[in-house]
């Protein structure tokens, strides 16, 4: 099974586990950017991708999403709002045209936690320091350098910031299929790789070298699980994409069902 994922820190650890040689058949892993992975899938060079809820919710004839892993989490330091001037005096937000959905989580925190509603300004692919360098305005930065950018300004966590509104932990990415190409195979496969990935969570924290807000980020905060708080952040999600007119209605959940879901080969609870 080829496999499509991220090229982001927060993924890794999920790689370790598919390479930990548990999973009972052969994976071929590439690590793309977002966009790389949705056209590896469109062009028939993956099985299963890593995609943005966005893009998986706004085009649910297109994508069956596997149930049993999901990538969220409660606090995500890959996605932070820099204020130079301050919360009161947002007016704009410069941010990274390829990161569509963390601009639109942004966005939405802002309008309906603190009842802002700045302009968004796309750029095509900027540095940190354009970002940070386009005026008065805030900048969305996101990405894996994102944690690394020291600033005396106010930053917010993107992350943390949907939690607080929703009470959910943000769901970053859905493992996906083309229409009709999701398989029980598949969904099993996954499960064996995110059991390999949690036994294996603490001891790799431990042996990486990061900052302890890092450290604590990949230890208490990244999640993996598809369970009934993802449902709900995505019932969120959904509804927001309607309001804020990326759909034209509330999209649907295309989660694909297995009948034997609960009669997986290790005999344990599913991760669901």
């Amino acid at each position: 099974m080829h496999l499509a994922l991220w090229d982001i820190p927060p993924v890794d650890f999920l790689v370790e586990g598919l390479e930990a040689g548990v999973v009972s058949e052969p994976m071929e892993i590439h690590r793309q950017d977002a966009q790389a992975c949705a056209a590896m899938l469109l062009k028939g060079q993956a099985d299963v991708a890593l995609l943005p809820s966005m893009a998986v919710l706004s085009h649910t004839d297109a994508f069956d999403v596997l149930p049993g892993a999901a990538l969220s989490t409660w606090k995500y330091p890959y996605v932070r709002l820099v204020f130079p001037e301050g919360l009161e005096r947002v007016e704009t937000v410069a941010y990274a045209s390829a990161y569509a959905q963390e601009a639109l989580v942004a966005r939405i925190v802002l309008r309906e936690h603190y009842g802002k509603d700045p302009a968004f300004l796309p750029l095509d692919a900027p540095t940190t320091e354009a970002l940070l360098g386009t005026g008065p305005g805030a900048s969305l930065l996101a990405g894996p350098d994102a944690p690394l950018v020291e600033t005396e300004h106010l930053v917010l966590d993107v992350g943390q910031e949907w939690f607080e509104l929703v009470n959910y932990p943000m769901v970053w990415g859905l493992f996906a299929t083309l229409k009709d190409s999701a398989t029980p195979r598949m969904v099993d496969l996954l499960l064996q790789a995110v059991r390999a990935a949690e036994k294996k969570r603490i001891p790799w924290v431990k042996t990486r070298r990061m900052p302890p807000g890092l450290r604590r980020f990949y230890r208490d905060d990244l999640r993996l699980r598809f369970d009934d708080l993802v449902t709900a952040s995505l019932t969120e999600l959904r509804q927001y994409l309607y309001f804020y007119h990326v759909t034209e209605d509330i999209p649907g959940l295309p989660l694909f069902e297995r009948p034997d879901y609960w009669d997986d080969e290790e005999g344990e609870a599913p991760l669901l």
